[in-house]
């Protein structure tokens, strides 16, 4: 009898441990289908961004578009794409269920920004250039503090520095390997400014310097750029 009432226990042991792992799964799976969700819709809202400013650099040279209302406008949808990227970075790291369909919206994402840097050349093409773009290139590294200090640099600058973040070891978008072969990059981190390209770690007075001098080729040197002499 009391064999019985053991087995009983762990029976019903067993099937409340599985109702409970059931429920716990769903709810993993609805939880990380809403994030999927989440994220494409913020991937759909960029790519509206981006084919709208395309749009309005078709009207510079009638006088329609203002180029510094323009670049403004850039710099803002570039600041709210990193911020929208990282969200979806940190989904697709987490997902356990809907890896391949993150990785979608991410490649997605990274073509958009990439899109962006084009159409941002395309502005300097037709407008006085008025900012500086600096693509960053990052691995997995935890000693990577090159992302930090960028980071420092375009809370300094604002709106006169553009940022473009890619992963060098997310090889599911083959646009990110062509950028790293066309700039010949070999070490990360690595920036490009301005199409010249530095590689390896450097530190914030080698940015700030490096920065700077681009300000210079422009013809208009922020305030800010005296702390390093």
């Amino acid at each position: 009898m009391e064999r019985k009432l053991s087995g009983k226990k762990y029976l019903l042991a067993f099937i409340l441990t599985l109702l409970v792992f059931s429920g716990g799964l769903a709810v993993g799976v609805f939880v990380e289908n809403l994030r999927l969700d989440h994220s494409q819709e913020l991937a759909l809202h960029e790519k509206v961004n981006l084919r709208s400013i395309q749009l309005q650099q078709n009207y510079i040279d009638s006088g329609i578009a203002n180029c510094n209302s323009l670049n403004q406008l850039l710099e803002t949808y570039i600041t709210d794409l990193s911020k929208k990227m990282a969200d979806v970075i940190n989904y697709d790291n987490n997902a356990v269920f809907n890896g391949y369909d993150f990785e979608l919206v991410l490649r997605d994402y990274f073509l958009t920004e990439v899109q962006f840097f084009f159409t941002a050349q395309e502005i300097d093409s037709k407008c006085q250039r008025e900012n500086v773009k600096v693509l960053y290139f990052y691995d997995e590294s935890s000693f990577d503090t090159q992302g930090d200090i960028l980071g420092y640099l375009k809370k300094l600058f604002k709106q006169k520095m553009l940022v473009f973040s890619f992963n060098s070891e997310f090889h599911e978008e083959p646009m990110i390997d062509l950028l790293l072969s066309s700039y010949n990059i070999t070490q990360y981190p690595a920036v490009v400014i301005e199409g010249k390209t530095y590689q390896g770690q450097r530190n914030i007075k080698e940015m700030m310097r490096i920065v700077c001098s681009e300000f210079k080729e422009i013809g208009e040197v922020p305030k800010e750029c005296r702390i390093i002499n």
